[in-house]
């Protein structure tokens, strides 16, 4: 008889110890994440982080792998990768989903953004203070945990750019709202992927191509442009990191409580990191990469003032297809100006929060 009751002691202690094992090497809440760029630059290394700090804050209970570079589903794909299941998570793109994002996609407008952390800061705000917004999350089957931008948007081009004439039947690569926007100024559209840049300037399929400072270095668009030049024409910031609804809404409150505060983090973090690997793109440039140096113009406030007259009607444009699904598009404009104009204030009068 002792030696049964031994024997069960010694059963359920094993037990006990595989038990406590599996809680330690198995994470509760494993997350497939669909990520539609390549596990390098300011914002997967930020992304990186985020999962980490998830990671370490929950003891381990949640673990999020990345799937890079559209590894589990297309970028175009992922709103309904996410929304079914297929993917628990994963980076959304606003201007890949117009019609069923159409709030999120006021942020992706030409010239309606501003400031890197200004312009974050407020769309991560905007998640849970702006009804239409939080409703369209809900709608489309996810929950939003952490806003992107993809900083300034300029323009490579083996061309100077002084002035909208200098676009004048010139071949320009764009997508989403820089489209209608550089045809109203003259130019030639082409919708070309990010990544068909180079090859398209290469080939002379292109003049010029929108793009962003940090990607001209990370994409070594110096090798097929001579020049920059700075126009700050908008930022696509309608797009995030979202989960799925049901999950989210399953998880327990603490761990919801953890990854909503990395999330807020996550926006000091990102745009500290974006900001600084402009500028550190920027100098490179000039100063030159591989003997290749770029001549960076910006483009004076009287005439980037005609350039954003340009896009005045895409604003108009968005507010006649929002108002017609029953969405006050008035209202989203008002809040975002709003949260927008409160930190602008607070930039102005406090600075940068990493610098603090």
């Amino acid at each position: 008889m002792k030696r049964m009751i031994g024997k069960s002691l010694f059963v359920m202690a094993a037990l006990l110890s595989v038990s406590a094992f599996s809680t330690s090497a198995y994470a509760e809440y494993y997350l497939r994440y669909s990520e539609l760029g390549p596990p390098r630059g300011a914002r997967a290394e930020s992304l990186k982080w985020w999962a980490s700090e998830i990671e370490e804050r929950t003891n381990g209970e949640v673990k999020i792998e990345f799937f890079w570079s559209q590894a589990l589903s297309k970028g175009k794909e992922t709103l309904r990768a996410v929304s079914t299941g297929l993917a628990d998570a994963g980076t959304i793109m606003g201007p890949y989903n117009p019609a069923e994002m159409p709030v999120w996609n006021y942020g992706n407008i030409p010239f309606v953004a501003g400031d890197i952390w200004v312009t974050l800061r407020t769309w991560q705000d905007l998640q849970t203070t702006m009804p239409e917004l939080s409703d369209e999350m809900k709608r489309n089957g996810i929950h939003a945990l952490a806003n992107f931008t993809t900083g300034p948007s300029e323009i490579v081009s083996n061309f100077e750019i002084k002035s909208s004439a200098d676009l004048d039947g010139k071949k320009i690569r764009a997508t989403a709202g820089f489209i209608p926007l550089l045809k109203n100024l003259g130019a030639i559209p082409v919708n070309l992927g990010h990544s068909e840049i180079y090859q398209a300037m290469d080939r002379g399929t292109v003049d010029a191509g929108a793009t962003y400072m940090f990607a001209t270095r990370s994409y070594k668009f110096y090798e097929v442009a001579d020049y920059v030049t700075e126009v700050n024409m908008g930022q696509v910031v309608g797009y995030g990191a979202g989960i799925n609804l049901k999950l989210w809404n399953e998880m327990p409150d603490n761990i919801k409580k953890i990854m909503t505060e990395v999330s807020e983090e996550f926006v000091e973090h990102y745009s500290k990191a974006l900001i600084e690997d402009n500028a550190s793109a920027r100098a490179e440039l000039l100063k030159g990469i591989d003997g290749k140096v770029m001549k960076i113009t910006t483009l004076d406030e009287e005439e980037r003032a005609k350039w954003r007259a340009a896009a005045e009607e895409l604003v108009v444009e968005w507010k006649e297809r929002t108002d017609a699904k029953g969405i006050d598009s008035q209202s989203v404009i008002d809040q975002y100006n709003a949260t927008f104009a409160k930190y602008q204030k607070e930039l102005e009068e406090k600075g940068y929060p990493w610098n603090r």
